[in-house]
């Protein structure tokens, strides 16, 4: 099972250390406490509300590993980190898998995204699945510029697709990276 490889610790620098492990139903309230650290502007282009309590219980009364595993990057017992893999194995999509990934800002700077976005891919290589998606509006340049640089390119570009927070229209970028066969089958004929 892929929960088994969990908690992982790793340096965050000489002196403080952080935890990857899986969300459990106990860190509802550290949950909230996250995301309500976050800035205004990071608010804007976030998904959901998650600002709003009954969104975030609704995550907690619903924990299916199977479906959504949520990892969270834990220093000193403070969640500092979200991200999840999105699947859904019952369906004709269920090769792909999505990611998004949240990190507090003070914790920036530090690695923490591409090494939860590491550990999302393994766990999603492990699952057998062959490409990961993630969703961007298109002027979030820093997380654009992120995904780019963990290999993901560019699909798609829907027009006024989304709404942030504030009710404006933004374009959706929907960025995808090949991994597994697909990914194998795809680099040899480019050799080719």
């Amino acid at each position: 099972m892929l929960l088994d490889r969990y908690p992982k610790e790793f340096a965050l620098d000489k002196k403080h250390t952080f935890v990857i492990r899986p969300m459990r139903r106990i860190d509802e309230d550290a949950v909230l406490d996250f995301f309500t650290t976050l800035n205004e502007e990071d608010h804007l282009y976030l998904r959901n509300d998650v600002t709003n309590p009954r969104v975030i219980r609704s995550w907690f009364q619903n924990i299916d590993y199977n479906r959504v595993l949520p990892l969270l990057v834990v220093i000193d017992e403070e969640v500092v980190a979200n991200g999840t893999l999105h699947r859904k194995p019952f369906s004709w999509m269920r090769h792909l898998g999505g990611i998004r990934i949240v990190v507090a800002p003070n914790y920036r700077r530090f690695g923490l995204a591409r090494t939860l976005a590491g550990e999302l891919f393994d766990n999603a290589m492990d699952e057998g699945l062959e490409k990961l998606t993630a969703e961007v509006m298109q002027n979030q340049e820093i997380a654009l510029k992120a995904f780019s640089s963990l290999g993901f390119y560019r699909e798609a570009v829907l027009k006024d697709y989304v709404l942030d927070a504030n009710g404006t229209r933004h374009n959706l970028v929907q960025m995808t990276m090949n991994i597994g066969d697909s990914a194998d089958e795809e680099s040899s004929e480019a050799t080719q």
